[in-house]
């Protein structure tokens, strides 16, 4: 009987306990392609149609590019972005709150300590009514310093999941901070050439009369 029960033991045992464990790990799902499009030039005409590959870089610094157009008002917008735009306001502290994220995450790693000290006294009054003088005192204290620990052992992998997924949202929140920067900047240059562009439109009928 006993030996009929320790394989079933051993069997529920690594049901349950793979039941507990967090995964499998993710892995990018492969996506059929086509061999040819209908549309695919000759290979002539594609080394020739200046056409390539898109590489996202969202994160790539792209440095002052607007100081191409030589106007110093387009520089001065342009400085001014990074302190009254809000959308890039927003973005930059949901980068921030990620990157606390993965500290906040990271730190469930160690052990955990706590303590909650406290300082009491007390003293029986001789003036309260129905109370002998005679057993007044000058008061008794007491003093309490409890200390906690706990770790939780990250045995099936959930910590690690975790630090992982803040990691990976703190690319995509740095990504998304990069591109509204990016269109802040794009915004202010299209828009001051713009007004530059229709000021001199407006001064050439004048300038002709």
């Amino acid at each position: 009987m006993k030996a009929r029960l320790i394989p079933s033991l051993l069997s529920i045992a690594t049901i349950l306990l793979a039941g507990c464990m967090v995964g499998p790990d993710y892995v990018k799902p492969s996506t059929p392609m086509a061999s040819a499009f209908k549309e695919q030039a000759s290979a002539p005409s594609q080394a020739n149609d200046g056409w390539k590959l898109a590489q996202p870089g969202d994160q790539t610094p792209r440095g002052n590019w607007w100081e191409i157009y030589g106007d110093p008002q387009l520089n001065a917008l342009e400085g001014q972005i990074d302190s009254a735009n809000q959308t890039l306001k927003i973005a930059e502290a949901n980068y921030r709150e990620a990157r606390t994220a993965i500290r906040f995450n990271r730190a469930a790693e160690a052990p955990t300590i706590g303590t909650a000290p406290s300082i009491s006294t007390v003293r029986d009054s001789p003036n309260q009514p129905y109370f002998p003088s005679s057993q007044a005192n000058n008061g008794t204290g007491d003093f309490t310093l409890p200390v906690d620990m706990s770790w939780e052992i990250d045995l099936w992998g959930r910590i690690r999941r975790s630090v992982t997924a803040a990691g990976e949202q703190t690319q995509a929140s740095a990504a998304d901070m990069a591109a509204s920067r990016l269109s802040a900047e794009t915004g202010t240059s299209t828009n001051c050439l713009r007004s530059n562009l229709q000021g001199t439109r407006s001064r050439v009928p004048g300038a002709a009369l």
